[in-house]
């Protein structure tokens, strides 16, 4: 018998400048059970490029400081960062760059 993977529909929010890189502001991704926001932002890096990568990210595992990521209306720093397990049923995701003004 073969064992189908289970999947978790993922909403990810792009707000600020994000829609402008991603062209969009709102998506569902579609991922393994089990999956984390590591996954998550790492399938959103392959997607939308290098234009996002550099946006989002300061280096391959460490977002940028201004990035502020929502999972389920919790900061992710709050959640324990980009391990942080997504949730059985639907998650939404906020990413949200803020900017000092001036």
């Amino acid at each position: 018998m073969e064992a189908t993977a289970s999947t978790i529909a993922v909403r990810v929010r792009f707000i600020g400048d994000l829609p402008a890189v991603t062209g969009q502001r709102e998506i569902v991704v579609t991922l393994p059970e089990g999956s984390t926001v590591a996954d998550l932002m790492s399938d959103l890096s392959m997607t939308y490029g290098e234009a996002f990568t550099t946006r989002v990210f300061s280096s391959p595992t460490k977002l940028h400081h201004y990035v502020l990521v929502f999972i389920d209306g919790q900061k992710l720093k709050q959640r324990g960062g980009l391990a942080t397990k997504l949730g059985n049923s639907e998650t939404e995701i906020i990413l949200l760059p803020m900017f000092g003004g001036g």
